[in-house]
């Protein structure tokens, strides 16, 4: 079941300020564009291709995504995959992917970055924002000794088919 509360964003451009805004988190993606309402009640489709990314906040906050703990320090803890993302302007940020291929949007990305809280839950990153990307690391997968491991791969194999068998 979809979210019916309006979320609270921030709104990054490239070369103008960022919009304090909201959306609602079941609809506002669209094939070329986001919707939203700004804080004075303006209703705004922006695309994709003036969007630098779409911050996620439940409180406000400064507009520092980009120029305060835009990397992580050390590697993260958070289950996922470790991706830097190079933007149009020049600007990196680093995030946590999911890694079920299937939760990421069309349009983009939604990231969790680093020192994520209040004012920076979750980004959205869309894909003619970048010009490039780097899986950094894969955190949170795996799990238990080398003997675990072969174990379970071991019963994995066995209740595989057999396609090539002589």
């Amino acid at each position: 079941m979809a979210s019916s509360t309006a979320k609270r964003v921030l709104l990054y451009r490239f070369d103008r300020q960022p919009i304090e805004a909201v959306v609602h988190p079941g609809s506002y993606l669209e094939s070329d564009h986001i919707e939203l309402i700004t804080i004075g009640g303006t209703f705004q489709r922006v695309p994709y291709t003036d969007m630098k990314a779409l911050c996620f906040a439940s409180e406000p906050g400064r507009a520092d995504l980009f120029t305060d703990h835009n990397l992580f320090e050390r590697r993260p803890k958070i289950p996922g995959l470790w991706t830097r993302f190079t933007l149009r302007d020049g600007d990196v940020l680093e995030g946590i992917l999911a890694s079920n291929l299937l939760d990421w949007p069309q349009g983009g990305f939604l990231v969790t970055p680093p020192r994520a809280g209040a004012n920076r839950q979750r980004v959205f990153l869309p894909r003619v924002a970048l010009t490039g990307t780097e899986l950094m690391g894969v955190v949170g997968i795996g799990g238990g000794s080398t003997s675990d491991r072969k174990k379970r791969q071991s019963a994995e194999i066995a209740g595989q088919l057999r396609i090539f068998d002589r």
